[in-house]
């Protein structure tokens, strides 16, 4: 009888023992993996998904009548901004230097930096010189659009999805806007927004 109430003692004990070994690892494992790293985890796995081609060629064209609606009289750009680009443009004989001041607005309205737009233009056409369809200074997708603002406040709206997946730089940007060339686009594309605030 005693030699049985020992062993029952010892079962429980050694099940007790295993039951804390059981929540020590498994608490382990939670504090290892916390909720800013699993949502770090989510993110890079969206961003992984992103393809650029596939996201100009859904990217739909802003209207006359919606980018009208952007030019409030309450909002007045920053003179400083439309100076940078206007200055840099023109410097190099790029026709979108007129349109420096819908850089910034369309920058301002869609939260990306006012330089990103009119420096990828600058890549990839010159500042609009050699386009890779009227009015798209940017390569972007298949879209001709029917002028500058068209183009400046859709290629603005498209840019902005990517910040919004966290992709706020060039660097982070190029691998999916420019897969082949992504850390030299990158390089350039950074230079010019550097060289616009000189």
């Amino acid at each position: 009888m005693y030699m049985k109430n020992l062993l029952i003692k010892g079962n429980k004990t050694l099940a007790v023992i295993t039951g804390i070994l059981f929540f020590g690892i498994a608490l382990n494992n939670i504090s290892v993996s916390t909720p800013v790293n699993y949502v770090e985890a989510n993110q890079l796995q969206e961003v992984g998904t992103l393809s650029i081609s596939t996201n100009i060629d859904k990217e739909e064209m802003l209207t006359a009548q919606e980018i009208e609606i952007y030019h409030t009289p309450a909002y007045i750009p920053d003179a400083n901004k439309i100076e940078n680009i206007k200055k840099y443009l023109a410097g190099r004989n790029a026709p979108l230097a007129e349109y420096a001041e819908e850089f910034v607005r369309a920058a301002d309205h869609y939260n990306i930096d006012y330089r990103l737009i009119a420096a990828i233009s600058v890549i990839e056409s010159g500042g609009g010189k050699k386009n890779f369809r009227p009015h798209n200074a940017w390569g972007w997708g298949k879209m001709t659009f029917e002028n500058w603002e068209q183009g400046i406040w859709t290629v603005s709206k498209g840019l902005a999805n990517y910040y919004s997946r966290g992709l706020t730089t060039p660097k982070l940007i190029a691998p999916y806007y420019c897969p082949p060339n992504a850390e030299n686009w990158a390089n350039k594309v950074s230079y010019v927004m550097y060289e616009m605030e000189l």
